[in-house]
């Protein structure tokens, strides 16, 4: 695979998340008129639980994996980053396999923590996604290690227009299914589009791979746990406290009067269709945050490079997320009444906008931080950010005169403090940087 440079890297993969995420909204529109927002409501219940036990095989260990390849390109070592692979997949099937075992012992339970045993069928078939993710995301890891955005910008495409296709053909085929059959439509598409997406990518690594089976050096499936370990932890906590927002926010919304078919509803709208607005700069600003951690890695021995790299990667991340912010604010009536047809959306968007600018450079700055192997400091940051925003989830969802805007209060609170943890981390990571640089000169 030859390798590209930062900006084509960030082309690439801005130019597929762009078209995925057309895809992906004009999917959420759509569904959130053919299923409707209850139905919607049970899919990002389930879909809550389901990213959190994707957690330990698809958050830390891709990092891992980028960082220890992208050391082994930059000392001129392909069998390092050969066994870099090797030794990742074998820990993703380590952990996937065992997980998809208990996950179906304890689906049933799951469903009723969640409070709506209805999430049953999303649930169950979610679950071959784990051991098909987790290869995935190996190689993801691997891909952008290696500088070669190809295969993941391939296979994004591929599992997000699959996705769409059978999502269309099993909802116009049977229009009149429950809501809890509905929503587990998606999540099946989820299933078939990733199976499809690792087969191409095996298919397209094929010729660079070694022809024989990589012996592995001892210790290298721990030290690639070790590294992956703290940003698995920060992956779980985030869901873990999805999760809980999910539970918690009808639970809240039904305390402020609010019947419980409206509760989900109201989460639906929330999850379904407002998050995704606010998503959508990281169309970019995720591209730039996945390349810029190996690129950071290459370079955290020169601080003059690193500095350099550092305004390459934040000035157009915060000028992207600034200008998205402003132009959901001022979208906001047209996304509401004539995007999802629902005017009570708009003063939600509205509030939710500083999320945009919050998110954006906050994605970038953990690409970074994972770059310089700082995922605990992340951590620390992510899970007083998550506490945060649930605590006040709790205090201000139930109040009749805030409900949705109080969530969207406690979410801009929750980023905006992570954001500063993680900022000061950066700043202090990279002092310390130049400060064994300069005792290496003298």
């Amino acid at each position: 695979m030859k390798k590209q440079s930062l900006l084509s890297q960030t082309a690439v993969l801005t130019a597929t998340n762009g078209v995925v995420r057309a895809i992906g909204f004009g999917m959420r529109i759509w569904m959130s008129r053919t299923l409707g927002a209850e139905a919607i409501g049970i899919m990002e219940l389930a879909s809550s639980a389901h990213m959190l036990w994707l957690a330990p095989v698809t958050s830390g260990l891709p990092m891992a994996v980028s960082r220890y390849t992208a050391q082994a390109v930059a000392a001129g070592d392909e069998l390092r980053a050969s066994q870099t692979l090797m030794a990742g997949k074998r820990l993703a099937r380590v952990i996937a396999w065992p997980m998809m075992l208990a996950m179906l012992i304890l689906t049933p339970w799951i469903s009723r923590i969640l409070g709506d045993t209805r999430t049953l069928p999303t649930l169950l078939m979610y679950l071959p996604c784990l051991p098909i993710l987790a290869a995935s995301a190996v190689y993801n890891g691997y891909c952008y290690g290696k500088g070669n955005t190809a295969v993941p910008a391939v296979t994004e495409f591929v599992e997000q227009a699959v996705r769409f296709g059978i999502c269309f053909a099993v909802l116009t085929i049977l229009p009149a299914m429950r809501a809890a059959y509905s929503a587990a439509v998606p999540a099946l598409g989820v299933a078939i589009g990733e199976g499809i997406g690792l087969i191409i990518a095996l298919a397209m690594l094929r010729p660079s791979q070694p022809r024989r089976e990589v012996k592995l050096p001892p210790g290298l499936m721990k030290k690639l746990w070790r590294l992956a370990f703290p940003m698995t932890c920060m992956r779980l906590s985030n869901t873990l406290m999805r999760t809980v927002n999910a539970a918690l926010i009808p639970m809240r919304l039904r305390a402020s009067g609010l019947s419980a078919a409206e509760a989900t509803a109201r989460l639906g709208m929330y999850h379904g269709m407002a998050m995704s607005l606010v998503m959508l700069p990281a169309v970019f600003t995720g591209a730039l945050a996945m390349v810029s951690a190996p690129a950071i890695t290459a370079r955290e021995n020169d601080p003059e490079a690193m500095k350099r790299l550092l305004k390459r990667v934040m000035i157009p991340a915060a000028a992207v997320s600034f200008a998205s912010m402003c132009a959901l604010w001022i979208g906001a009536p047209f996304c509401a009444r004539v995007l999802y047809k629902q005017a009570e959306l708009e003063p939600l968007l509205k509030t939710l906008s500083p999320c945009v600018l919050l998110l954006g450079i906050q994605q970038v700055i953990s690409g970074l931080m994972a770059g310089l192997g700082q995922q605990r400091r992340a951590l620390y940051a992510s899970l007083s950010g998550s506490l945060l925003t649930v605590g006040l989830n709790y205090a201000l969802a139930a109040s009749p005169q805030l409900r949705l805007t109080g969530v969207a209060i406690a979410t801009t609170a929750g980023l905006l403090l992570t954001l500063m943890m993680n900022a000061r981390a950066l700043s202090l990571a990279v002092t310390r940087v130049e400060l064994r640089f300069q005792a290496q000169r003298a």
